[in-house]
């Protein structure tokens, strides 16, 4: 069994075209460290994820990275070092990433930041769009304030078009969702539900 070190760095990252550059304070974490242990990828991610949610709950509205270390005499299992870099160990579900120069569509302000799972979405010139979440809603398998955030800005979108309450009744959770993994606009949503 292979044993980690887990820290949370204070860092944003920004959207520039096609490339994205992160800002990281190295030489400073959110609260303690902690020492994991886990025999495989598959099992270390959970631990990932229960410590950002422990250092979010401490930190509120705060972007980070949790990085993630190989601890001394430990060896690191099987696809570790491929996961960690395509990011598939959700270390950067904390990390709120702005884009650069959000695309307008039409009328409508472009989005500044699509958000993840534990960071909100939100349109260029306003406030993050922060979902009103249960406590046990932020923590089940399927919170995602991202999504929450770009639905919510769907809804009032469909609300101006005086668009029939059942527009968005008529999707299925899992087609909205491809939309919003697709990054289509709300405005385009909005529309593409009201044709």
């Amino acid at each position: 069994m292979a044993s980690f070190t887990l820290s949370a760095v204070p860092a944003t990252a920004k959207r520039e075209g096609y490339f994205t550059s992160t800002n990281m304070a190295l030489l400073s974490h959110l609260g303690e460290r902690r020492v994991v242990e886990a025999k495989s990828v598959e099992g270390l991610k959970p631990h990932i994820l229960s410590f950002g949610r422990d250092t979010a709950a401490l930190n509120p509205g705060r972007s980070f990275k949790v990085m993630v270390s190989v601890n001394r005499g430990s060896r690191k299992p099987r696809g570790f070092d491929a996961a960690y870099d395509a990011n598939q160990l959700g270390t950067s579900e904390w990390l709120e990433t702005t884009i650069v120069d959000p695309v307008p569509c039409g009328d409508a302000p472009g989005v500044a930041s699509w958000g993840t799972r534990f960071t909100p979405f939100w349109m260029h010139g306003s406030e993050p769009r922060h979902a009103s979440l249960t406590e046990a809603e932020r923590v089940s398998d399927d919170a995602d304030l991202g999504f929450m955030g770009w639905h919510a800005e769907l809804a009032a979108n469909l609300e101006l078009r005086k668009a029939p309450a059942t527009a968005l009744e008529r999707e299925t959770r899992e087609s909205l969702q491809e939309r919003y993994r697709a990054r289509q606009h709300p405005v385009l949503a909005a529309a593409a539900l009201t044709a």
